[in-house]
């Protein structure tokens, strides 16, 4: 008995930073990352493309492609990963929906876009640390990252390097130049942050 009740106490704790960090994550992305259209990579980054050719919000398109993008995260990752990717995937599209449409008039916080987008690339690297260190993720582009971490045994920054790069160079296509070398620096921090925060040990447990 106290064994199942230390067991749901650890877990219920797990809970509560997933949304925590799925909380930071979000604030990271609507008040200093999609203000400016940086891309830091990922569904955000593909949000941000769409969304300019589109007009439409690049919440709602994050919460499609990553919503997606889930099923691969129970195929290759397992249950456990699964489910708490999907709570964060749900967490951190819906809080940025929320605070994109009822904090509008807060936005942009910072005017400086080089500024803006690189704490919102330190926000969202701790943010994304935190998730990965517990075992999940804010979904899209980090599933991706976590499988290639599992099966080759590339650092979770060096994976997202990998599936994150083409997206931020692509939006120099649609974006314009300015815009993508921010990115690419806000990017550039996120990654190397990453790496430096999260646990290996904790990520080559992930079955």
């Amino acid at each position: 008995m106290g064994k199942l009740k230390e067991r749901t106490g650890f877990i219920i704790k797990e809970y509560i930073f997933i949304l925590i960090f799925s909380l930071a994550y979000s604030v990271g992305l609507v008040f200093f990352v999609f203000p400016h259209s940086t891309m830091l990579g990922g569904t955000g980054g593909i949000s941000v493309i769409i969304s300019a050719i589109f007009f439409s919000s690049p919440a709602f398109i994050m919460l499609i492609i990553n919503l997606s993008l889930l099923v691969l995260a129970f195929i290759f990752l397992g249950k456990n990963v699964g489910i708490k990717t999907l709570v964060g995937t749900v967490l951190v599209a819906v809080v940025s929906a929320v605070l994109e449409k009822y904090c509008v008039f807060l936005l942009p916080p910072i005017k400086n876009a080089v500024l803006s987008s690189y704490i919102g690339g330190v926000i969202v690297a701790v943010a994304s640390a935190g998730l990965f260190n517990l075992s999940a993720s804010s979904g899209g582009t980090d599933v991706i990252a976590l499988i290639i971490n599992k099966y080759k045994k590339i650092q979770l920054g060096k994976a997202l390097l990998i599936t994150d790069l083409v997206i931020v160079l692509g939006g120099g296509i649609v974006l314009k130049l300015k815009v993508c070398l921010i990115s690419a620096l806000a990017f550039l921090t996120k990654v190397i942050l990453i790496d430096l925060l999260v646990n290996p040990k904790k990520t080559d447990k992930i079955e």
